[in-house]
This record gives C-alpha cells, sequence and structure tokens, in this order.
C-alpha cells in the first residue's frame, strides 16, 4: 500500500530514497517540536540528522556555558519523548555541540536538515556583547 504522501514526491525516486526522506522530514518536524521554548540566546545553529539506529542533534553555540547544554539535554529527551511509537521510537539521541559561528564551512549540522539558524545580526549582537563581557575582565 502507498503512504500517502509519496504523490508529493518525485514519482520516479527509488522508494528507499522517499523514505528516508520521509524520516528526515518527520524528525525535522519532531526537532522543532521538542525545542520550542528550549532554544537560548547562546544556541546559533540547531540541526537534526537522521542516522542508522541514531539521531544526532546537532548544535552551533556561541560558548558551551551549563545552560546552554542543559537546553540541549532537555531538547534531546524531549524529542526521545516525542519519537515513542514511531519508527525511531528505539533510536539514540545524541547531541554534537560546534563552538562557533553555524557556517557551512565549519559547522556539520549545515549539512542536515536545519531547525534553527540565528539571524546573522542576532550573531553580531552576540559577538558585540560577548566582546563586551572579554572588556569587563
Amino acid at each position: 500500500m502507498p503512504h500517502p504522501a509519496d504523490q508529493y514526491y518525485a514519482p520516479n525516486r527509488p522508494r528507499d530514497e522517499v523514505r528516508a526522506q520521509l524520516r528526515r522530514d518527520q524528525l525535522r518536524l519532531r526537532a522543532c517540536q521538542a525545542s520550542l521554548g528550549l532554544v537560548g540566546r547562546d544556541v546559533l545553529g540547531l540541526a537534526v540528522e537522521p542516522r542508522q539506529d541514531e539521531v544526532v542533534l546537532h548544535a552551533a553555540v556561541v560558548r558551551e556555558t551549563p545552560e546552554a547544554v542543559r537546553d540541549l539535554h532537555d531538547i534531546a529527551a524531549e524529542l526521545k519523548l516525542l519519537l515513542v511509537g514511531g519508527p525511531d521510537d528505539r533510536s539514540d539521541i545524541t547531541t554534537q555541540v560546534h563552538v562557533g559561528l553555524p557556517c557551512p564551512a565549519t559547522w556539520p549540522g549545515h549539512d542536515h536538515a536545519l531547525v534553527y539558524l540565528a539571524k546573522w545580526d542576532e550573531v553580531a549582537a552576540v559577538d558585540a556583547e560577548r566582546e563586551r563581557e572579554r572588556a569587563e575582565v
């Protein structure tokens, strides 16, 4: 029996590619739901990567603060709950943190399903705030 979403994808795509795209889209949706209200000021980018028996949350942060780590842990825990009963029910949820800008050249998450990406003016404001904090020390 064909999946109802098959009509929205290229009809000539192999079935395994369609299933991979559906999984990626489902994980992006669930990661968005899981991250609502939990993306702190230090988070510049968030992406989800489906792997075999694993889901990886990629985060780009200004600095790895206890608050940012706690928020990312909470997002991963919420994502795990949202995946219960689905095909990724038993998948491990891991988090990879990158300290720095979410640039395509340096942040591995940029190549995967983006959930959040800070506006560049927000990034500039965060950088300016970080410079002010350094100057005060």
